[in-house]
């Protein structure tokens, strides 16, 4: 390594594991507030104020800023010593945003107590103490701000300040206050009687932590209450940054931690919020937060064994000596190696944090003259005042100085002697270490010459020392002199180990950032078109087609595109579908089958009450005056009896017909009153010829063959068809035989009557004629069945009716 003085035109941001860290907490907190922002301004737009999200978004939005100055400072490699460091200019941009963590961090507690306060619902009672509490937590943002601007000045000037770490803890104790109010909120959130203290002790209300939640908004402010418990836990651990920071599973645990909270954050808010729309985003920012937190884990995985084999170069080992020599006017000093020659270690110990040598002679340093020296706690030699470590990290050093070898002291200890002479000051730091600290133990000689040469012996300095990033003192930083501020006294000759070894793990961290950054892009891209082509759209399909079936579409099949949970969901909601359509449909088919055979009986029914008025009107206006006129015909032949036989067999005729109409009229009365109750077709047209043949002595031959039984319509109309052919027969035949043929099947029906009388021409014929023959065909239509007439003056009458089922 060669000796020079610090350069700021070099790269002064080097990535490491805990950059990615950063890196991927600020790229989701940068997504998550794009996304809040966006929809809170949406909602606003559109009458929807939800103060919850505008309160995230605010969070998030500090968050991003907090996360990427931090980034800046773990670019940097100070960690917890110092905000610059050599290679970094202290007014440049980068440098003074690294203080301004605080006050934009500050915000996120703030607007966390707020969402506390409001969410899920406004706090009963607590609107006057929540003006309080954020009046009072904008003081300590205003508090931080002017911090902030203090630790800017300061490092404008190259000075080293900066705050005491305990101020961090109101932050903490801001966490703490809103997981109190998200615990009151869980508590108000249950039913009214619950929440009386007479019922509900203190162990009842611990027990709401984990028993089942009785409403929504309980299970929210606990989930908000849980997530709340995370940054007390990252807040707690700033209390430990050395050791915490050299425990790589615990750097994971942190990020991890960061990115579980940032998403449980968003996904509980925007998962109570009424919006139907979020289920992709859901998805996406869940995926990309597992594919950050993968490529963070693999950061700080393979971290360790690479930055083992780091080994600083150049760096003096046990028995080295190195000689710096005045070189004259304002050419500074040279180094070379020289012989290792130590002094024998004596004269009195230092107090703890070092103090002040007064000087026999003048020493003459990069021009000046000095006759007072401050050897500081690490050994470190200053000219002006106490050196701090914190000096070392302002390009080539706030004031001049020494530095033997700058490096943090072991846990048990060291001594610091001094020997002064005429000519000479020895200043000897030997570390009390046991075996355990053997590794980080040093014994370091520096003597200074009253020439102006300065000689350091290196007596034992560990083979291999371990680096850590952000700990500079972890191993030796810097080794060499400095005129600090005196730009022309001389360049600076220093060592910086620590530099090296932030470049050892940029070469390999660097390429990460490509990695991440193209891979992050790719996720936000790719995930939404992923989980929409294989997930949402699917979903959106079932949905459409649930949508339609809940309209009336009882048809609706939703098409699987692929055979796995969704596609097996889709399988079964057609499935369903297709039952439920087709039990529908046989309730319809029930249905129609029970309102026909409702509206048959309905008919039926209005067919008995009619034929039940019909006769009733019958037998009150015509059957009584046919049984008058019966009973007074039958009379007429025993009055009459001294007429002429052919006068009496008239007025017996006239009897016999009177019955006969009395008769006809009690049948047809019997037939309208009693339907179900019907005589077969061959009973009645046997008793339909026995009344011919008695009362007009017709001869009828019958052949009458019923196999099987007809429908009472068919039976009703065959009956009148066959009356109304016997009647013509015996008014217009002329002839005393007539022949008659029925033959019933079980799906036909046939009826002939014929005669061998005068006949007629069925196409002429008086109007009587034509309307008993209407009045047959129309009985025939009746019953779809087809009356044929074969008829020819002189010739005879055939009537044929065809009935087919």
């Amino acid at each position: 390594m060669e000796w020079g003085a610090a350069s700021t035109a070099d790269a002064s941001l080097f990535w490491n594991p805990a950059a990615i860290s950063y890196l991927s907490q600020v790229l989701l907190a940068l997504v998550l507030a794009a996304y809040l922002t966006r929809r809170a301004f949406a909602d606003s737009t559109q009458g929807r104020f939800h103060p919850a999200t505008w309160l995230l978004a605010i969070l998030m939005l500090s968050l991003v800023f907090a996360l990427f100055t931090s980034l800046l400072r773990v670019l940097t490699g100070g960690g917890w010593l110092s905000y610059a460091m050599p290679w970094s200019e202290p007014g440049g941009l980068a440098t003074l945003a690294m203080p301004w963590a605080r006050p934009f961090g500050a915000i996120a507690p703030l607007a966390m107590i707020a969402l506390a306060y409001v969410f899920p619902n406004p706090l009963p009672g607590a609107r006057r103490e929540m003006r309080i509490v954020a009046i009072f937590l904008a003081g300590l943002i205003a508090a931080e701000t002017v911090i902030a601007i203090r630790a800017d000045i300061a490092m404008i000037a190259r000075e080293a300040w900066w705050r005491p770490q305990w101020l961090a803890g109101w932050m903490h104790v801001g966490m703490i206050w809103a997981a109190i109010v998200f615990w009151r909120q869980l508590i108000a959130a249950q039913p009214i009687d619950l929440q009386r203290p007479a019922r509900q002790g203190p162990l009842s209300r611990l027990a709401l932590l984990w028993h089942p939640a009785s409403s929504r908004e309980a299970k929210v402010a606990r989930a908000f209450l849980f997530l709340t418990i995370l940054p007390i836990l990252h807040t707690a651990a700033l209390y430990f940054p050395d050791e915490s920071l050299a425990n790589f599973p615990f750097e994971i645990l942190i990020c991890w931690l960061v990115l579980l909270q940032l998403v449980g954050l968003t996904l509980v808010l925007v998962g109570y919020l009424p919006e139907r729309t979020t289920f992709l985003f859901k998805l996406t920012v869940i995926g990309f937060a597992v594919l950050l937190a993968a490529v963070n884990g693999a950061a700080w995985v393979v971290a360790p064994a690479y930055q083992e084999q780091f080994r600083a170069p150049d760096l003096p080992s046990s028995g080295d000596a190195l000689l710096f020599v005045p070189r004259g006017g304002d050419l500074g000093y040279a180094v070379q190696p020289t012989v290792f020659l130590p002094e024998r270690v004596r004269g009195p110990a230092l107090a703890g944090n070092g103090g002040r040598i007064d000087l026999p002679f003048e020493f003459p340093f990069y021009g000046r003259a000095y006759d007072h020296v401050y050897v500081g706690a690490l050994g470190t030699i200053a000219f002006g005042r106490m050196p701090h470590p914190v000096d070392a990290a302002f390009e080539d050093g706030s004031l001049p100085a020494i530095y033997p070898m700058l490096v943090e002291l072991p846990e048990t200890g060291t001594q610091i002697t001094a020997v002064i002479d005429r000519e000479r000051l020895v200043v000897t730091r030997r570390d009390r270490c046991n075996r355990e600290d053997m590794s980080r133990c040093y014994q370091i000689q520096t003597i200074l010459h009253s020439d102006g040469r300065i000689a350091m012996q290196f007596l034992d300095v560990p083979p291999a020392p371990r680096y850590a990033m952000l700990s500079p003192l972890a191993a030796p930083w810097v080794i060499g002199i400095t005129p600090g501020g005196q730009a022309d006294a001389g360049p600076a000759l220093l060592q910086d180990h620590y530099r090296t070894f932030m470049v050892h793990l940029d070469r390999l961290f660097a390429p990460f950032v490509l990695f991440i950054l193209l891979t992050a892009l790719a996720a936000l891209i790719g995930l939404p078109l992923i989980f929409r082509s294989f997930l949402l759209a699917p979903l959106e399909r079932l949905m459409s087609g649930i949508r339609r079936y809940r309209e009336g579409d009882s048809d609706t099949q939703v098409p699987v595109a692929f055979s796995d949970e969704i596609g097996f969901l889709i399988e079964s909601f057609n499935a369903l579908a297709r039952e439920q359509t087709a039990l529908t449909r046989r309730l319809e088919d029930r249905v129609a089958d029970r309102v026909a055979e409702i509206a048959d009986m309905t008919i039926q029914s209005t067919k008995l009450e009619e034929r039940a008025r019909l006769s009733a009107d019958l037998h009150d206006a015509i059957a009584q005056t046919l049984a008058s006129a019966a009973l007074h015909a039958s009379a007429l032949p025993t009055r009459l009896h001294q007429l002429a036989p052919p006068d009496r067999e008239a007025a017996e005729q006239v009897a016999r017909l009177n019955r006969h109409a009395l008769s006809e009229m009690r049948h047809l009365l019997s037939e309208l009153r009693d339907e179900g109750e019907q005589w077969s077709l061959t009973h009645r047209l046997n008793e339909l010829v026995e009344s011919f043949t008695r009362l007009y002595a017709l001869k009828v031959e019958c052949d009458i063959n019923e196999a099987a039984s007809l429908p009472p319509e068919v039976i009703a109309m065959f009956y009148r068809v066959a009356q109304e052919s016997l009647n013509n027969v015996l008014k217009h035949s002329g002839v005393s035989e007539v022949e008659l043929v029925f033959d019933a099947m079980e799906d036909r029906a046939l009826l002939s009557v014929s005669d061998a009388g005068r006949g007629f021409d069925p196409t002429a014929g008086g109007r009587r004629e034509r309307l008993g023959l209407s009045i047959m065909r129309d009985r025939a239509a009746t019953i779809g069945a087809r009356l044929e007439i074969d008829s020819a003056p002189q010739q005879g009458c055939r009537v044929t009716m065809i009935w087919f089922r």
